[in-house]
C-alpha cells in the first residue's frame, strides 16, 4: 500500500514540474522568446514527451535556431565577436553536427582569443602582471590556431621583459616583497628566469627575517615596559613578514597577560587570575606572570597593629595631658627629631620613658575596616605603645579599598584624635612590615602575614566599636571609665593619607 502512494505521490510530483515548464515554453512562445521557449519544452520533454509537446518543442527549436543564426551574423558585422561567440555556442547546442556552424565558431572564438590577448598587451604596460597572465590563459583557452599562438608568444615575450624590468624597479623602491611575487609569476611564463626568479626570493627570504627580527625585538622592547598592546602590535607585524618563530610564542603571552591586565582594571580577579595562568602556560614569562597571579588571587591576610609613637606635643605646642614643664618640652623635641633617624628606635624608646608621667596619654588606635566595622585596640601608657592586636582580611595586591587607622589620646574627661592615617588595603597585601606616618603619628607600624586557615573578618586583641561611639557590649566610652561628662572631642581633621617614613 505505501508503494502505491509512493508511486502515485512521485508521479504527481513529475506531472506537476512537467506542466510547470510546458507553460513556462507557451508564455515564453507567445513573445517571442523561442530561446527560452526552446528550453523550457525540452525541459518538459525529459519529464512526459507526449505527442503535442512534442511539436511545440519542434516549432520552437526551428525558430530559435533560426534567430540565433540572424543575431550571429548580426554581430559578426558589427566585430562583436563575443556576441557573435554566445550565439554560435547556443546555436551548437541545437544542432551539434553542423559543420558550418562549428567553423563560424571558430572564426568568432579566434577573434576573442585575439581581443584578449590585445587586454593581455595593454595590461602589462600599465603593469597590471597578473591581469595580463590572466587574459593570455582565456584566450588560448578559447583558441589554438596558429594566429593566436603566434600573437601570445610575442604578448609573453613582451611580458617577460617588461615584468624583469618591473623587477628590478621595485627592488631599487625596497619593496622587495613585491618584487618576489612578479619574479614568481615571470618565472611561470618563462622557463629561462627560473634562477633569476630563484635569486629574487632569496633575497626577499634575508629581508623578510632581518625585518621579523627587528620588528620581534620593538616587541620585546615594548614587553619589557609592559606596554602590551604595543607588544602585540609589533609581533603580529613580525609574524606578517613570516609565520612561526619566537614571535609566535610571545604574542600569544602578550595577548594573555594584556587580557588579565585589563580584567584586574576591572577588578575580575578571577578572570585577572585565569589570564596569568594562561600565560604562564606559554612558556615565555619572565616571572611578572607569575607575580601578578601571586598579587591578584585574593587570600586572607593577618593585618598585625603593633606599635605607635606619636608625638608628645600637640600641634598648638602644649601636651595632650597634663602641663607642658621645660623639662617635657625639651625631651618632646628631641623625641620628634630622632623619629625619623635610622637606628634610633633605642634613644627613642628611652626618651619616651623619660616623659613625666603626667604627660603620658593613654593611647589606643581605633581602625576602620573597608566595608565600614570599626575595631579598637586596647589602652596603652605612653607616646610609645605597642599592642598585640590583629585582624583578618581577604584582600589582594590590587585592593583600591582603604583601611583607616585614628589614634586616640584617653582621658577622664572622653577621648581626643591625636592623629588619623589611611592606607589602600593592596599596600598591607603580603609585606611583613609597614610603617605609615601622619598629623602627629610619627610612626605606625603594621605588619602583615598570610592567614591560611583564618577566618576572614575575625580579630584578636581588639574590640568592635558601635557607630555611635560605644564599644558592643556595654555602654562605656572608650577611655573615660563610664563616669562623669565626657568633655566634647575637637573636630577630627580629614585624614591624612599614609606616607612612608624618610629613611
Amino acid at each position: 500500500m505505501k508503494r502505491i502512494v509512493l508511486g502515485i505521490l512521485v508521479s504527481s510530483m513529475l506531472l506537476g514540474a512537467c506542466t510547470a515548464h510546458e507553460k513556462s515554453g507557451d508564455r515564453a512562445a507567445a513573445v517571442g522568446d523561442w530561446k527560452s521557449a526552446y528550453m523550457s519544452y525540452r525541459a518538459a520533454l525529459g519529464d512526459e514527451p507526449t505527442p503535442e509537446l512534442q511539436k511545440k518543442f519542434a516549432e520552437a527549436r526551428d525558430h530559435a535556431m533560426a534567430d540565433t543564426q540572424k543575431r550571429a551574423q548580426a554581430c559578426a558585422q558589427v566585430n562583436d565577436w563575443n556576441c557573435a561567440l554566445q550565439e554560435a555556442d547556443f546555436a551548437l547546442q541545437i544542432d551539434g553536427g553542423n559543420a558550418e556552424l562549428a567553423s563560424f565558431r571558430a572564426n568568432a572564438a579566434n577573434q576573442v582569443a585575439l581581443s584578449h590577448l590585445e587586454a593581455a598587451d595593454a595590461a602589462t604596460a600599465r603593469g597590471q602582471f597578473p591581469e595580463a597572465v590572466a587574459s593570455v590563459q582565456r584566450a588560448l583557452q578559447l583558441s589554438s590556431s596558429p594566429e593566436v599562438k603566434a600573437r601570445a608568444e610575442a604578448v609573453r615575450q613582451a611580458f617577460v621583459q617588461r615584468g624583469h624590468e618591473r623587477v628590478e624597479g621595485y627592488r631599487r623602491e625596497g619593496n622587495l616583497q613585491a618584487a618576489a611575487n612578479l619574479a614568481s609569476l615571470v618565472a611561470a611564463q618563462d622557463g629561462g628566469s627560473a634562477a633569476w626568479a630563484n635569486g629574487i626570493q632569496q633575497e626577499y627570504a634575508q629581508f623578510t627575517q632581518a625585518e621579523y627580527e627587528r620588528l620581534a625585538r620593538d616587541g620585546d622592547a615594548a614587553r619589557h615596559a609592559h606596554d602590551w598592546r604595543a607588544a602585540e602590535d609589533r609581533y603580529q607585524a613580525a609574524l606578517a613578514m613570516h609565520g612561526g618563530g619566537r614571535a609566535e610564542a610571545a604574542l600569544e603571552y602578550v595577548r594573555r597577560v594584556g587580557q588579565a591586565e585589563e580584567r584586574v582594571q576591572n577588578r575580575d580577579w578571577a578572570g585577572a587570575a585565569q589570564g596569568f595562568r594562561q600565560a604562564l602556560t606559554t612558556g615565555q614569562d619572565d616571572g611578572y606572570a607569575r607575580d601578578q597571579l601571586e598579587r591578584v588571587e585574593p587570600r586572607p591576610y593577618r593585618v598585625q597593629v603593633r606599635s605607635v609613637l606619636v608625638s608628645p606635643v600637640r600641634p598648638d605646642g602644649d601636651a595632650w595631658v597634663g602641663t607642658s614643664s621645660p623639662l617635657f618640652l625639651r625631651l618632646a623635641n628631641r623625641i620628634v627629631q630622632q623619629a625619623d633617624k635610622r637606628g634610633s628606635m633605642g634613644l627613642v624608646e628611652d626618651l619616651a620613658m623619660s616623659l613625666p608621667a603626667e604627660n603620658r596619654p593613654n593611647v589606643r588606635i581605633e581602625t576602620q575596616l573597608p566595608e565600614g566595622a570599626l575595631l579598637t585596640t586596647g589602652t596603652q601608657n605612653g607616646v610609645l605603645a605597642s599592642y598585640d592586636a590583629e585582624m583578618v582580611l581577604v584582600t589582594n595586591g590590587f585592593d583600591e579599598r582603604r583601611i583607616t587607622f585614628r589614634v586616640l589620646a584617653d582621658g577622664p574627661q572622653g577621648s581626643q584624635t591625636i592623629g588619623t592615617v589611611d592606607v589602600p588595603v593592596k599596600e598591607l597585601a603580603g609585606r611583613a612590615e609597614v610603617t605609615l606616618q601622619g598629623r602627629s603619628i610619627l610612626a605606625l607600624r603594621l605588619g602583615t602575614a598570610a592567614a591560611d586557615g583564618r577566618q576572614p573578618g575575625s580579630y584578636v586583641g581588639m574590640t568592635p566599636v558601635q557607630q555611635g561611639g560605644g564599644m558592643a557590649g556595654g555602654p562605656q566610652q572608650p577611655g573615660n571609665g563610664g563616669h562623669g561628662p565626657q568633655r566634647p572631642e575637637r573636630p577630627v581633621s580629614p585624614p591624612a593619607h599614609a606616607t612612608m617614613p624618610t629613611p
